[in-house]
């Protein structure tokens, strides 16, 4: 019904007689008190919201720097550490490195600064598989590296929670990793190719300095000159000459070193160092030279005999040598390296109480030979292979020139020693001779040595050396027996080219750098490191071959020896272990140590001219970089 009052059942069933207006009225109220109360969770909320807001945006912004402000932390102290492998004042300079290294790298845009009292120096031991770090003094030759880095930021919501400013920090341990390093030498008969006078047009050969080494030099105890020899000679204190340095025999006395430059425009005619004996002569006036005829006319045996003026035309006689081996034994006699006992009546034999008779003839016997000056320890009949070798034209000396080819003298007997004589077995006495490039890599190797050795740390180092055959000469050792690559018993030192056998076995070598970097004492930890030195080429495949037989053969089995070689860089690899191919000499094979390092994840590096100064210098600098080439991880 319409009106100003109304009944209205209300929600008990009773009525309502309030007017519609006073309902109006009251309804205002009731909605207020709800927007109060929604106005105030929206407020939490909004709080609530302004928090989660800040809390996203400020862990977000400082995980950002955190993991930034790592990064810098591990990379100043690897850059710090590989500085500890420095040799002048490490300790100094890989502190520098940090700091530099924290100045230059901002934090999230952001500068750092690295306190000094933020970088700790200390040794890392390994225990039960874990790295353990001890701070060290600087004099403890420290082979690791703690950095220390804090920051303060700004926060951008967090104020309103009043939380204003973070500090994060973050620390990094880097460690110069030991090594375990197997230097694989060559020791094929080529390691004294340069040395030889076979390679003097090529290369500026050292073969003075060999000679001048062997025992019997005129400053040695026990010299091979004798007081006349060196009449005339100006010698100094030590009765040291440069053409009295070496051993001589006979008349090469008299002959001495005769021209010390063997350099491209060397002629052996001129050489007053040699004398040429020829074969097949016409007469007796082929060997009727005047210093020759006076040392014979004068030389004199026991009990002052002498040889007769018959012997004297019959030693000349150049007449009688359609047998090579009468020539041989003719010139040895004509050298005054033998006594010829000729029969002949009137004879140097005659006078000497106890000499064997010749038959009495002009030809000389092997019978009738004494033999007086052998060299070394060897006998007194050595010399005539060293003469039949001379008068060869299928030596490496004769195929650099022709007039080396009967020509006698120190020069010729010294390269009949490098060129036919080289093992350890017969000739040990090379082994103290700077040949070359032998002892190039011998300088190298102690200046690696010597570099490690400096430092105090856990580098071990060992020795494995191919010719034919390939071994362990030296096993894994550390300081303080290092030196044993060097000068010990089985070291560097004491060894020469061909010091085994010749050939080129660097699969060989390879194979058992492999054995030794696998088995004890070598570490899992360590980092494994092959050095591989070559002056030549690989000949020997893995089967233990060496090119024979047709031309197509022996390609074949030279193409086997470098597959053989790469074969083992591939299994090195394979097992983590990093090859550093070093090309060393005048006729080294660069391209197989490319393929062999690119193969090794390492570095294929050449010490190759043909001045010997030069590939030296260059050899020694590779392996005092080879010696501080020391990786570095983080650890802990």
């Amino acid at each position: 019904m319409a009106g100003v009052h109304g009944r209205v059942m209300n929600m008990s069933g009773s009525l309502d007689f309030r007017s519609w207006a006073d309902r109006r009225d009251g309804a205002p109220r009731v909605r207020s008190r709800r927007k109060a109360v929604v106005a105030v969770q929206v407020m939490v909320l909004l709080t609530a919201l302004m928090g989660m807001a800040a809390l996203t945006v400020d862990i977000g912004y400082l995980w950002n720097v955190r993991a930034d402000l790592q990064r810098t932390a591990d990379a100043a102290a690897l850059a710090a550490a590989a500085s500890l492998a420095e040799l002048d004042s490490p300790a100094d300079k890989a502190r520098l490195e940090a700091t530099e290294f924290v100045q230059n790298n901002d934090v999230f845009n952001e500068g750092v600064t690295l306190a000094v009292n933020d970088i700790e120096l200390g040794r890392s031991t390994l225990v039960d598989g874990q790295y353990q770090f001890e701070g060290v003094g600087d004099d403890q030759f420290p082979d690791s590296v703690r950095i220390r880095l804090s920051v303060t930021r700004q926060l951008f919501f967090a104020p309103v929670l009043g939380k204003h400013y973070k500090t994060l920090e973050a620390e990094a341990t880097a460690l110069l990793v030991p090594r375990d390093i197997a230097i694989v030498c060559d020791l094929s008969a080529s390691h004294n190719d340069d040395s030889e006078l076979g390679a003097y047009a090529d290369t500026t050969i050292n073969i003075w300095d060999v000679w001048g080494k062997l025992p019997g030099g005129s400053d040695s105890a026990e010299t091979t000159w004798t007081p006349e020899s060196l009449v005339g000679v100006p010698v100094d204190e030590n009765n040291f000459h440069p053409q009295t340095a070496g051993p001589a025999y006979g008349y090469f006395r008299n002959l001495k070193w005769g021209e010390e430059d063997v350099t491209a425009g060397y002629s052996p005619a001129a050489d007053a160092g040699l004398i040429h004996l020829p074969r097949y002569g016409t007469g007796t006036s082929d060997w009727a030279g005047a210093d020759l005829a006076t040392y014979l006319d004068n030389l004199t045996f026991a009990n002052n005999a002498q040889y007769s003026a018959t012997e004297l035309t019959q030693i000349k006689n150049t007449a009688l040598h359609s047998n090579s081996t009468r020539y041989r034994r003719q010139v040895a006699v004509a050298l005054g390296l033998a006594r010829w006992n000729s029969g002949k009546a009137g004879g140097a034999w005659a006078s000497i109480p106890g000499s064997p008779s010749g038959n009495g003839d002009n030809n000389v016997d092997s019978s009738e030979l004494t033999w007086l000056e052998p060299y070394f320890d060897e006998p007194g009949d050595r010399w005539l292979d060293y003469i039949y070798w001379d008068t060869s034209s299928t030596t490496r000396m004769a195929g650099a020139n022709t007039q080396f080819q009967n020509a006698f003298g120190p020069k010729t007997f010294t390269n009949y020693l490098l060129e036919s004589r080289w093992s350890n077995a017969d000739t040990p006495e090379l082994a103290g001779t700077p040949h070359q490039p032998m002892q190039a890599v011998k300088d190298a190797v102690e200046e690696l040595v010597s570099v490690v050795s400096q430092f105090e740390n856990d580098d071990q180092i060992s020795l494995e050396v191919y010719g034919y055959t390939a071994l362990h000469r030296v096993p894994l050792t550390s300081r303080p027996h290092l030196d044993d690559i060097t000068t010990g018993p089985n070291g560097l030192s004491n060894m020469q080219a061909g010091h085994i056998d010749g050939w080129t076995n660097i699969g060989g070598g390879l194979e058992r750098a492999i054995e030794t970097l696998t088995e004890e004492p070598a570490r899992p930890a360590a980092h494994k490191m092959i050095v591989l030195l070559t002056d030549g080429q690989a000949n020997i495949n893995e089967a233990g071959q060496w090119p024979s037989g047709s031309y197509a053969d022996q390609q074949e089995i030279l193409e086997e020896a470098r597959q053989y070689t790469l074969n083992q860089a591939a299994i090195a690899a394979g097992l983590g272990m990093r090859i550093f191919g070093v090309a060393v000499g005048a006729n080294a094979d660069s391209e197989l140590m490319d393929q062999v390092a690119a193969i090794g994840n390492g570095e294929s590096l050449t010490a190759t001219s043909n001045d010997i100064s030069e590939y030296q210098a260059a050899l020694e600098e590779i392996f005092i970089r080879l010696g501080g080439k020391r990786p570095v991880e983080l650890i802990n």
